[in-house]
């Protein structure tokens, strides 16, 4: 089981679109390249957590909840929030994710300190 669920990691990791590095259409100064919702890296880091053994294989499978946004030592982070019922241990059912910014994993926890 494990074996497999890494496998579907290294393919889901080999099949990520990256931005083009070749100028964009037009002269336009507001050109920004498009960012993957927060939610979506958030449960790329889940399925991580699950590869390395650091969850059971059960978060494998779990959504994102909600994202918010907090300030946290001066600095604004993504908080995003995974529920899993078939846990069995009822106080880690809620697992907080949490992001910079800019989308880099600080940690995970299931409690939001």
């Amino acid at each position: 089981m494990r074996i497999a669920l890494i496998a579907v990691a290294a393919v889901a990791v080999a099949s990520m679109p990256f931005p083009a590095l070749a100028h964009p259409e037009g002269h336009d100064n507001d050109y920004r390249p498009q960012r993957r919702p927060i939610a979506e890296i958030a449960q790329e880091s889940v399925i991580k957590l699950v590869t390395q053994a650091k969850l059971s294989a059960s978060w494998a499978k779990t959504k994102p909840l909600k994202s918010d946004i907090r300030v946290r030592n001066g600095e604004r982070q993504w908080v995003v929030t995974f529920r899993n019922p078939v846990e069995r241990n009822r106080g880690k059912r809620m697992l907080y994710v949490i992001m910079t910014s800019e989308g880099s994993f600080i940690s995970a926890k299931h409690k939001l300190v």
